[in-house]
């Protein structure tokens, strides 16, 4: 135990001495998965842009940050996370926290209607009890896809409550596969990856953390958008479950849930010109290429009626671990967004969002301060 705590606490030095060092020479990838841009990624991934449609880190990872590269990309086949070839370069891994958990199976997705009945319910429990200053990450983003999860799973009493300290301390996983947390999250991590398995059965355990960290970051961005621009709550009001949708569908292309999207090529292609070998990293900077001026008009701005825009561009919505991200998080976003629109149509920002630090993937924001 001695030797692999040493061994890990070794690969996260190291990783992050990787990150730092070239990113300090100018590798734009490097210093993205440093984290240190502040909660405004813009400059970050414009740099990534600038850098080509398609581009090789130092890290040895191929990177694309431009929308039309990146869905070509998308569509790439993904090597299964088998045995890679000796003979390909492979980046850093900070923490493999998904290493011997089968891959999820398609057929394992719920259905829509029962996530969105479930959601539904949890809503309506959770928002019964909170009033006056209230943090919207803390009290509802994250407890109500854990929430879903449980019924889901038809867990109870002290289970459900297990789940839940199983599924805060899993939260970090999606970032720290690139960015190297801290030994003692690292741990905490590994602890909660066993606890799923207990709970949930080995087959449900990437699903499960993929699934609540997705959903909770993706209500979370609409909810912070929503509360942080004059007139947007007010916007909702009156619009129901289609004006929750779009609200969903314009957070997945400014905020999304999943900021960079790692895979491994599972066979010889090319893209934008550029060869990339079986069994290279591939990294889809979704982010960035969801506010790409070339596609987008005012690519910064949060604009819930570009999303029924007949026509328009699409934002680009990867499968992180090969796990969709509907319909959990997609519903559970959608739910949440009508049911707070619903029961405090007079909600308003109580001070500024904060965003989680050294968080790449996810972006995670930390608290949406509110009055009810």
């Amino acid at each position: 135990m001695v030797v692999a705590e040493k061994e890990l606490g070794r690969r996260l030095q190291l990783v992050q001495g990787i990150h730092w060092l070239y990113g300090v020479q100018g590798d734009p990838y490097a210093a993205l998965l440093r984290g240190h841009h502040g909660p405004d990624p813009r400059e970050a991934y414009a740099r990534n842009r600038e850098a080509g449609p398609l581009w090789r880190s130092r890290l040895g990872t191929w990177v694309s940050a431009r929308y039309a590269t990146a869905a070509e990309l998308l569509a790439l086949p993904v090597a299964d996370g088998g045995p890679l070839s000796a003979a390909v370069p492979q980046p850093q891994v900070a923490v493999a926290w998904d290493r011997q958990l089968p891959a999820p199976d398609p057929a394992g997705r719920p259905a829509a209607d029962r996530v969105r009945a479930l959601a539904g319910r949890a809503c309506e429990r959770i928002l019964a009890g909170l009033r006056g200053e209230v943090d919207l990450v803390g009290e509802v983003c994250a407890r109500v896809p854990v929430e879903v999860l449980a019924d889901l799973h038809g867990l109870a009493g002290a289970d459900r409550e297990r789940l839940a300290r199983a599924c805060a301390a899993a939260a970090p996983a999606l970032d720290a596969a690139l960015a190297p947390p801290s030994y003692e999250d690292a741990a905490r991590l590994s602890d909660a990856v066993a606890a799923l398995r207990g709970l949930l059965g080995e087959a449900a355990v990437v699903r499960a953390v993929v699934e609540v960290r997705a959903a909770r970051e993706l209500v979370a961005g609409a909810l912070g958008a929503l509360v942080a621009g004059p007139g947007r709550w007010a916007w909702l009001a009156g619009r129901g479950r289609e004006g929750a949708a779009a609200v969903v569908a314009e957070t997945l292309r400014h905020d999304p849930p999943v900021k960079v999207h790692v895979f491994t090529a599972a066979a010889d292609t090319e893209a934008a010109g550029q060869p990339i070998a079986a069994g290279e990293q591939v990294a889809v900077l979704i982010g960035a290429a969801n506010r790409d001026p070339e596609v987008f008009d005012r690519p910064d701005v949060f604009d819930p009626d570009r999303a029924g825009a007949a026509g328009g561009p699409r934002p680009l919505v990867p499968t992180p671990y090969g796990v969709s991200l509907e319909p959990f998080a997609e519903i559970v976003a959608e739910t949440v967004v009508a049911a707070l629109a619903a029961a405090r149509p007079r909600m308003r920002a109580a001070g500024p969002a904060v965003r989680c630090p050294r968080t790449p993937v996810t972006g995670g924001l930390l608290k949406v301060p509110v009055l009810f």
